[in-house]
């Protein structure tokens, strides 16, 4: 057992809540400080390829987060503290459950996570909550500027702070792949992997030999004639590809707004809207409403019916449910493929 284990097993809440106070001004880790390991320990660092993580390692274990940080994990985690919806959803999955100590930032899945304590939503993370439930295992994203502030204090008493980066659909696989190595639950994760890949392969048979339709992903309109969608780099681009459709604002590079007059130029033939609609049976009434925005009745995917309004929940969070955002995309692309 090292020397940072035995003090963080050994400050009591109290203790640690006033350790972390006093690190929490001192300044960020130097540089390297978080990357000596012991030696012969198993390092692990998220694939770019299929490769299948080291299943027979023990702990303690090496992992390199989506930072390029390596941080020591000396046995599997208990008390695990996730910030971020997709980082949540990554983690049940995984069926860690049991071992969540507490969650932050919006999250409103599974339901099972709506039951625990929580550190924070969208306001920001402070050291202080997060200590309070002793974890051994903290997950976050620099999506969430101020959590990336806990690795300062945290890594200064040996908690390690997994840092996950979800900028498309590959990374996302690694990144189940990487929580499953540094919790000790590689298996639920290659299992995970196992029917993400086997849903792809059944969408694939369904859209084999089908046109790559050209797409308009609306993920907002965001009022002045402005509407956001996304470009490459981004999980909802790959997602559309990987449905059979051809993203016609793919020159761009992640998140964008677009004026009308762009959407006009490129003339999609299929346009889906990501909405905050109640259920499907909305869904009508939320079409005609873009039909009647005006001009937008003469473009090509509102002649041929091809405007499309879907439920945003998952399709905006970079978990597992991409796969199921896939297939969503897939039915709105295709229709054809699916309604026989």
């Amino acid at each position: 057992m090292g020397d940072d284990d035995t003090m963080v097993k050994s400050l009591s809440r109290r203790a640690l809540l006033r350790r972390l106070l006093a690190l929490a001004g001192a300044g960020a880790l130097p540089a390297g400080a978080l990357s000596a390991g012991t030696p012969g320990m198993p390092a692990f660092s998220a694939p770019d390829g299929p490769a299948l993580c080291q299943t027979s390692a023990a702990f303690p274990r090496r992992v390199v987060d989506t930072l390029g940080r390596t941080l020591s994990i000396a046995r599997p985690p208990q008390r695990i503290v996730v910030i971020f919806p997709s980082n949540v959803e990554i983690v049940f999955a995984l069926g860690l459950e049991a071992r969540v100590a507490a969650v932050g930032g919006l999250v409103g899945w599974p339901a099972a996570a709506l039951a625990k304590p929580s550190v924070g939503r969208s306001l920001g993370f402070s050291a202080e909550a997060v200590a309070a439930h002793q974890p051994d295992l903290i997950v976050v994203t620099p999506a969430q500027h101020s959590a990336l502030a806990l690795i300062a204090p945290f890594g200064r008493i040996g908690v390690p702070v997994l840092v996950l980066q979800h900028p498309d659909l590959p990374a996302i696989l690694r990144n189940i792949r990487l929580v499953g190595w540094a919790t000790g639950h590689e298996a639920q994760a290659e299992a995970v992997l196992g029917q993400m890949r086997a849903q792809l392969d059944r969408i694939g048979d369904r859209l084999h030999g089908a046109p790559r339709r050209r797409v308009f992903l609306e993920t907002s309109a965001a009022g002045n004639a402005g509407f956001q969608t996304v470009g490459q780099g981004h999980y909802a681009n790959d997602a559309l590809a990987w449905a059979g459709g051809e993203n016609v604002f793919g020159d761009l590079v992640g998140s964008q707004q677009v004026s009308g007059e762009a959407i006009f130029l490129r003339d999609p033939d299929v346009i889906i809207s990501l909405q905050r609609i109640p259920d499907v049976s909305a869904a009508p009434e939320a079409v005609r409403q873009i039909v009647r925005r005006p001009g937008w009745s003469a473009l090509r995917a509102a002649r041929e019916g091809r405007i499309v309004v879907l439920q945003r929940n998952h399709k905006l969070i970079p978990g597992p449910r991409q796969i199921e955002a896939v297939a969503d995309y897939a039915r709105a692309i295709h229709p054809e493929r699916f309604n026989a």
